[in-house]
């Protein structure tokens, strides 16, 4: 039996209709950063992507399915687009530090300047748009955002932690806190206190 140029087309627009769809249950899974008490409703959610009610069961069988596999299966690694010999693989690598569980002594709460809140919400920022996730090397005289960075790791040690390789990323507690920061100062919010991950940090 042979496949008509239209159904190829067909079948095409299927997947990326489905693929679309996908998305837009992804984005909307990534709007419980910093909102953990808060509830998705599924059903308004697949009304609005225009997905039959039949397919609520599936959809969160696959999504807890997903869930399940990169907890189990990977922990401290991720998966990764590699390309070679022009054939398209994933692969698995280790985590970045900053990723892996770590069990630190942290106090319940913890006093923060609001110098040391704009010097931390620069360095997140930093970290995620300009460094790209790579770490700071605190063994060179270098920049000030590298000294900055070795002011909070003796000040914070919870906040950053080091690799074998004598570079220093933000813990997991570290990064939210910067990010949470850097949120309150664009909307010109008022730092007063928050808590993260059962930690109070009172700013003053």
């Amino acid at each position: 039996m042979s496949i008509s140029s239209s159904d190829s087309n067909k079948n095409l627009h299927s997947f990326e209709f489905v693929l679309k769809k996908l998305h837009g249950i992804i984005n909307a899974l990534g709007e419980f950063k910093n909102h953990y008490d808060k509830k998705l409703n599924f059903g308004k959610l697949i009304k609005y992507l225009k997905i039959p009610n039949s397919e609520v069961d599936n959809l969160i069988y696959l999504i807890l399915s997903f869930q399940e596999r990169f907890d189990g299966v990977f922990g401290e690694y991720g998966l990764k687009k590699k390309i070679m010999n022009g054939q398209t693989y994933l692969v698995v690598e280790e985590k970045p530090p900053m990723y892996k569980e770590k069990i630190l002594l942290i106090p319940e709460t913890i006093r923060v300047s609001k110098e040391h809140a704009r010097l931390l919400s620069d360095i997140i920022y930093l970290f995620k748009f300009v460094q790209k996730g790579k770490g700071f090397d605190l063994e060179k005289n270098g920049t000030q955002i590298v000294k900055n960075v070795r002011l909070l790791s003796e000040a914070y040690p919870y906040l950053f932690i080091k690799n074998g390789n004598n570079l220093t990323y933000p813990t997991e507690i570290g990064l939210e806190l910067g990010s949470v920061i850097h949120s309150y100062n664009k909307s010109n919010k008022v730092l007063k206190n928050l808590k993260i991950k059962q930690c109070n940090f009172v700013f003053d």
